[in-house]
């Protein structure tokens, strides 16, 4: 039975590769165009993200330099200034805060010059998966679309199906699915195209079709590969640890 494996492995190796590597040049060009278009953009005011733990906002107070710092949203939605101990932020957006905090120092400051602005996103995610650079979450700042989502996460590989990208929104149970031709936005300027993205969206680009057919393939002729992988990093973490010990006992 391995002989026949072995056999049948040697005649598709080929194929696979074929069939993985097989792409046409638009990821190529796509990729270009995500990171020296728009990825150096000018960014949007914060007018409509709302704040929650644990962003951090930086608060600027015009010519009291002494009273500008940067805080970080506590677990419970405060935040504490100096004067006028902690103040309650979170649900609110940074014109809010600014506003709010404007009121409070009214009472040591004439007229006083209150700026609030985010300078760390940590609150709020989107998610980015598939035929990526490198998979996983992104932080969701309240104006992302769909180019900036795959941008930021290295663009495309050269087996994405770049016609057919995903946005999944709402209830994983019963979601709306929203269609993104990646090629048309990028290459054909048809901005139509490009979804913006809410908070907790999941954006997937699937492989084109040759490309799974390789991936069956390999995970049919290759099913212990997973497994083999586990064992040399187990192995591999024995051995530091061997090295480690063997080396503290000589000190």
């Amino acid at each position: 039975m391995l002989r026949v494996r072995e056999a049948i492995a040697v005649l598709v190796a080929p194929l696979v590769i074929v069939l993985v590597g097989c792409s046409s040049s638009a990821p190529l060009e796509i990729n270009k165009r995500l990171t020296s278009l728009d990825m150096v953009k000018k960014r949007p005011p914060d007018d409509l993200y709302t704040v929650d733990p644990p962003d951090a906002i930086e608060v600027e107070f015009l010519g009291e330099a002494a009273m500008t710092r940067t805080v970080t949203l506590r677990s419970d939605g405060r935040i504490t200034m100096p004067l006028v101990g902690d103040v309650l932020v979170a649900g609110e957006t940074p014109k809010q805060i600014q506003d709010q905090l404007g009121e409070a120092y009214a009472k040591y400051y004439k007229e006083p010059k209150v700026f609030v602005s985010v300078v760390g996103y940590n609150s709020k995610h989107i998610y980015v998966y598939g035929e990526v650079g490198h998979q996983g979450q992104v932080a969701y700042t309240g104006y992302e679309t769909v180019r900036d989502a795959i941008g930021v996460v290295g663009g495309v590989t050269p087996r994405a199906a770049t016609g057919r990208v995903r946005v999944i929104r709402g209830d994983p149970k019963d979601p709306e699915i929203y269609r993104v031709d990646l090629k048309a936005l990028v290459i054909e300027g048809k901005t139509l195209q490009d979804v913006s993205l809410a908070e907790n969206d999941v954006v997937y680009v699937p492989p084109t079709v040759l490309a799974w057919i390789g991936y069956q393939i390999d995970a049919v002729m290759f099913p212990f590969r997973g497994l083999f992988s586990g064992l040399f990093a187990f192995e591999t973490v024995g051995n530091i640890g061997s090295n480690n010990s063997s080396s503290s006992g000589h000190l």
